[in-house]
């Protein structure tokens, strides 16, 4: 029987990372979910980035996203917002054009996936 090799992160070889957060009216979540994965991935020594994809949210979920890459770094927290509320899956669609991760992780910024392992 052959076996199947899986491809699994490893620290040391170059793996990063990408986490991609579609946002709409979460300026209040955000802060939060965004603290959780910092602290994860610190903690874990994973290489990482978070993307944040508005979707022109009127509560100015962006204003807090801009806020977080201040506090977290442009290299940490990047901005692909878009003009207007184009919808879920194509919001992951472009996140994904801008993932520079070899690992893709989709997410939703209203905390239904809590940012710790369990």
């Amino acid at each position: 029987m052959a076996s199947r090799k899986t491809s699994r992160p490893n620290r040391d070889s170059g793996d990063k990372y990408s986490v991609l957060l579609p946002t709409y009216n979460e300026r209040e979540n955000l802060p939060l979910i965004v603290w959780l994965l910092v602290k994860y991935f610190g903690e874990s020594g994973f290489n990482y980035e978070i993307i944040v994809i508005d979707d022109g949210s009127p509560d100015g979920t962006l204003e807090v996203a801009e806020q977080l890459q201040k506090v977290y770094g442009e290299d940490k927290i990047l901005l692909r917002p878009r003009a207007k509320k184009l919808g879920l899956g194509t919001a992951y669609i472009h996140g994904m054009k801008h993932a520079s991760g070899n690992f893709i992780i989709i997410m939703d910024a209203d905390l239904s996936h809590h940012g710790k392992k369990g």
